[in-house]
């Protein structure tokens, strides 16, 4: 091998660990630069290999947090509007358990006669709000379904008021109330689940539907089991990455927004207790814990990419 193709050959390795666009546009570019500036040296220098690897991790950093402008947040927010209202069924999980119970005992009529509504299941109106937008959404009506995203949104607020039994909706449950609102937000001032069809299309709503209505039974089915407890976090996660598209930067950044609701419970059944926090937070102002609840997971999503922020261009 001459010394020229062991050196190109050296290149080719340190180029390889940019991002997989960046080398379809530029590798063959950078690498006639460098071999042009190597000369007759058998590979790069130890500060041109340096600058090299911390040039490819900017780049993937860049990607990580959406900082290079490569991501059409109009898009992720057409996916978010049309596969949000079907994830967030999945927090009903709960109040069909405790319905399951009364039906279960005094049988399909005497059970829905029998229980007591306002106490056992209050949320109830908020979930089939919440079903209705999701059968609007599927059928591209977008206004109708930004109004009921809306309601929905304020019932899980109403519920924190006026009926905290069944969801501690501002503290380990405040991932339905951003996804809520989210969702709302994406089916008013987005291209709408028409463009989310576009995106995603059919397949991708059967996939993320299914997957919450195998959590949803794990939920039921499985009250208070680990393994089901686990997969009731899990696989929404799970549909709404395959439903989105993992090998797409969009549909990756809209899973993450989906994924709300795990990162609330990660944080408030994982890392507090992980960290000692949950006990302070016992004794801690509601506002407190609420901020914490809602505001972190925020974070995040705008850390990784997930919300929109404005980019600045080069001139």
């Amino acid at each position: 091998m001459s010394t020229r193709e062991s050196g190109e050959r050296r290149y080719r390795r340190l180029l390889a660990l940019y991002p997989r666009d960046h080398r379809e546009r530029h590798g063959e570019e950078m690498l006639a630069v460098l071999m042009e500036d190597a000369g007759e040296r058998t590979g790069p220098r130890a500060r041109e290999t340096a600058d090299l690897l911390w040039a490819a991790l900017l780049l993937h950093l860049r990607r990580v947090v959406a900082a290079d402008g490569g991501i059409a947040h109009r898009d992720v927010s057409a996916i978010v509007s049309l596969l949000g209202p079907v994830a967030i069924l999945a927090g009903a999980t709960t109040g069909l358990h405790e319905l399951a119970w009364w039906i279960k005992v005094d049988g399909f009529v005497g059970g829905l006669s029998a229980i007591p509504w306002s106490t056992q299941v209050p949320d109830a109106p908020v979930w089939l709000i919440w079903l209705a937008v999701a059968v609007l959404a599927v059928s591209r009506k977008r206004r109708t379904a930004a109004v009921g995203a809306w309601l929905g949104t304020a019932g899980f607020l109403g519920l924190e008021l006026f009926a905290h039994s069944q969801h501690w909706w501002l503290e380990g449950d405040a991932g339905w109330v951003l996804l809520g609102a989210l969702t709302a937000v994406a089916l008013t001032w987005s291209g709408g689940p028409a463009r989310g069809w576009e995106l995603v299309g059919g397949r991708g709503i059967a996939v993320l539907a299914t997957s919450v209505a195998a959590a949803v039974a794990c939920g039921v089915f499985g009250y208070r089991e680990n393994v089901a407890e686990v997969l009731l976090v899990v696989l929404p996660v799970l549909g709404a990455v395959l439903a989105c598209g993992p090998r797409s930067r969009t549909g990756r950044r809209a899973a993450l927004v989906l994924a709300l609701p795990a990162m609330t419970v990660v944080l408030w059944q994982v890392v507090l207790p992980a960290t000692g926090l949950d006990s302070h937070l016992r004794y801690a102002r509601p506002e407190l814990v609420a901020v914490l609840c809602l505001g972190l997971p925020l974070l995040v999503l705008l850390a990784l990419g997930g919300l929109p922020r404005r980019v600045r261009r080069r001139t």
